[in-house]
């Protein structure tokens, strides 16, 4: 499998949303001295005094070194997170990443599939258990397939629930898709279908059955739902998996959604020299 590089608007996306979460954030690292650990306190939104030359050294023992030390590995997550992004921009790019207007606005959503309704959905429904599962982190999985889409997504980092539920009224039955995705940065989910065992007619019948119901009742392919046609059970393709997948979430993000300034900041976060470790 080829590196995992996202499309342009998706990078953009997912820089801008760090780097705005970022900036709300208290900032600072750990450090040692003398065989004794410390908190440093770069920036911190409630207190403007605090600054990268006026800073918070504090005790991880003391109360309120305490109260910091989850606030500090999240802000260090993070930030790991979106240096990795920046340094592949600037990898692909010779321009500054743009500004995002957020919230991203959908052309049309007609079942508001967005993070509440992602965050309300439960997995783990489906009621079918093959009598050799694939046991996995995941949980019992129906097939290797399953499997290795799942890993891919969490490699991505895109969350998802396995086997939810959903009613087809136009074919009056409830199904349970292969899984919900969510890509929260854009306050976006979709379901994804992994297809496979095209040879078997009764499978077939059956996915058939189920695209209509998604169709009529207005899930759109590329948008409500995503799917992936396994043409061949026998051999995964990683690359074409994740291309179907990362293609709907950059068709989601409108082209008006990206404002390329001159001043762009979603390249220019501030930082404070932090030296990253964990408490």
């Amino acid at each position: 499998m080829n590196k995992i590089e996202f499309p342009m608007k998706v990078l953009a996306v997912k820089l801008e949303y760090r780097r705005l979460k970022l900036e709300k954030m208290v900032h600072g690292y750990f450090d040692e001295k003398n065989g004794k650990r410390y908190i440093v306190i770069t920036y911190d939104p409630s207190i403007p005094k605090i600054s990268t030359r006026h800073q918070r050294i504090l005790s991880p023992r003391s109360k309120l070194g305490k109260c910091y030390i989850e606030q500090i590995n999240e802000y260090q997550n993070l930030k790991a997170e979106y240096d990795v992004l920046l340094n592949e921009w600037y990898s692909r790019y010779c321009f500054a990443p743009p500004k995002v207007k957020f919230p991203i606005v959908q052309y049309s959503d007609p079942h508001r599939m967005n993070n509440e309704y992602y965050n309300a959905r439960e997995g783990k429904l489906g009621k079918y258990t093959p009598d050799n599962p694939t046991v996995s982190e995941h949980g019992d999985l129906k097939s290797k397939n399953e499997l290795m889409g799942l890993d891919l997504l969490k490699e991505i980092g895109i969350p998802f629930k396995y086997e939810p539920e959903i009613y087809l009224a136009e074919i009056n039955e409830t199904i349970n898709p292969d899984c919900l995705i969510n890509f929260y940065e854009i306050d976006r989910c979709a379901y994804l279908e992994i297809l496979g065992m095209t040879d078997k007619i009764e499978y077939y019948v059956k996915t058939c059955n189920k695209i209509y119901g998604f169709s009529k009742e207005i899930y759109r392919p590329g948008r409500e739902v995503i799917y992936v046609i396994m043409y061949d059970k026998y051999n995964f393709d990683k690359d074409y998996f994740i291309s179907q997948v990362l293609s709907a979430y950059n068709d989601m993000i409108p082209d008006d959604a990206l404002l390329w300034e001159d001043t762009s900041k979603a390249g220019t976060l501030k930082t404070s020299g932090e030296t990253p470790g964990v408490a």
